[in-house]
């Protein structure tokens, strides 16, 4: 097992074949590469303020001004290439061959100033050990990546140090222990890439996983929603039948009526076929009447039903409500009091289907928590820049444990078989806070219940997907 996990610190593999992982390693090459290019311009401007300060003499601060003006001009090219769209897959490349650069430039200019004082290349092992950290942080290589780049810091000092000696017989040459240096610090370094490649790498695995689960939850949230849907779609069914019944009667009698005295009229006489006329007139009164309360009717199924056709709109929040408890009224049959008290309220941008999914799940929940004998009080009103929707009844209210709980989703067993639990109330807190509102619960037991939802009324934003 420890085998396995030092394998995968060590050789990370493919795991920039992942599309979201390599864009992800693409975004943190961008920001090293910004992170680089910001270093090398503070470093040189600080760097130039100390020595102007510290050692002002010509020899030594002519070339020391050479090496700021380089590390400027790298630093200030570093940035630049940073805002260049096309550079930004090769972020990466550029900001590890702008390092290197860098630290050629601090190592050479170290070396050449031996001259004027023999001990100025003791501070190279200082500046490379600042190169490294500034990479090994700052761009997510790999543990092999940090290697190549270390065992490049180190030719470039080799091959540096030779040229100063033999050509321009400056410096101590290739000093051993600045060799040794550069390697152990290249370990060091390869070892520190390897532990934030890794947590770069578990954090977007941890994203993934989050995401995945996330979308998991909504799915089961909607599935869950629309099965609660049509469950009590198929209640309402049966109650309405009686809702659309009656129309339906009282238009197949008118119209058999109305085609009886027709063909009346055509015998009478004057006389009674004035009276004729007044009954067909009255008839198609009735039959009116009845189209519009069937009209109605179906509409309101429809907008209740239509879960999947959740389109974003400016809708009238009272019209959901008078629907929905105009829809659930068959259930309890006039033997408990829905009371509703709703004051002009201005459109609200949301989903309407959603949202009458949700106050049916509330009236319903306060229309059984009455036993069928109780009252029911929804009102709506607008708080500054809110709406607050009010559901209340008058029944046996809720214990503390349960308050606590209420928005806890969970299967339970009644009657020997299992069921959802708080499914409803879940599915709804969803609903509401995706429309940026808040569900608030007051119960207490004996007491009744009373359901406050909040929405904000924020014109011409929609409710997140």
């Amino acid at each position: 097992m420890w085998q396995e996990r030092v394998r995968r610190y060590i050789l990370p593999g493919s795991t920039e074949q992942d599309p979201g992982f390599r864009h992800e390693i693409q975004r943190l090459s961008h920001i090293g590469l910004r992170v680089v290019g910001g270093v090398g311009v503070a470093v040189a401007a600080f760097m130039t303020a100390a020595h102007v300060l510290l050692d002002p003499s010509y020899e030594m601060l002519s070339t020391r001004a050479a090496m700021l003006g380089s590390i400027l001009i790298v630093g200030g090219s570093t940035l630049l290439a940073a805002r260049v769209k096309a550079l930004y897959v090769h972020a990466r490349l550029i900001a590890s061959v702008s390092a290197l650069i860098i630290a050629a430039i601090i190592t050479w200019t170290l070396l050449l100033l031996t001259q004027y004082d023999p001990t100025a290349d003791d501070s190279i092992s200082g500046n490379i050990t600042l190169v490294m950290l500034v990479v090994a942080t700052a761009i997510p290589f790999r543990p092999t990546d940090m290697l190549v780049f270390g065992f490049a810091v180190e030719s470039i000092y080799v091959s540096l140090a030779v040229l100063a000696q033999h050509v321009y017989n400056t410096g101590r040459g290739v000093d051993p222990i600045v060799v040794l240096y550069i390697f152990m610090l290249t370990c060091v370094a390869a070892v520190l890439s390897a532990v934030v490649y890794e947590q770069r790498r578990s954090t977007y695995e941890w994203h993934c996983r989050t995401l995945e689960t996330a979308e998991k939850l909504r799915n089961a949230e909607a599935r869950n929603l629309l099965s609660e849907n049509a469950a009590s779609v198929g209640r309402l069914a049966a109650a309405l039948s009686h809702e659309l019944n009656s129309p339906i009667g009282a238009l197949v009698s008118g119209v058999d009526t109305l085609l009886l005295l027709a063909s009346r009229q055509s015998h009478s006489a004057p006389a009674e076929q004035q009276r004729l006329l007044v009954l067909q007139n009255e008839l198609r009164k009735s039959i009116k009447l009845s189209t519009d309360r069937l009209r109605d009717t179906v509409a309101r199924m429809q907008r209740f039903s239509n879960l999947d056709a959740a389109e974003t709109q400016a809708a009238n929040v009272n019209e959901l409500l008078t629907d929905v408890a105009a829809l659930l009224e068959p259930k309890y049959d006039g033997k408990v009091k829905v009371e509703l008290d709703l004051q002009e309220l201005p459109p609200l941008v949301c989903r309407p289907q959603q949202l009458s999914a949700v106050f049916s799940n509330l009236i319903g929940n306060a229309i059984d928590a009455t036993d069928g004998a109780g009252r029911v009080a929804v009102s709506s009103r607008k708080a500054d820049s809110t709406l607050v929707l009010s559901f209340s009844d008058d029944g046996q209210g809720l214990a503390s444990a349960e308050l606590k709980t209420i928005f806890d989703p969970g299967f339970k067993v009644v009657h020997g078989r299992v069921s959802t639990g708080n499914w409803s109330m879940f599915s709804s807190r969803q609903i509401v806070r995706e429309h940026g509102g808040e569900i608030q619960i007051q119960s207490e037991r004996g007491k009744g219940t009373c359901v406050k939802v909040v929405l904000p009324l924020i014109s011409g934003e929609s409710p997140r997907a």
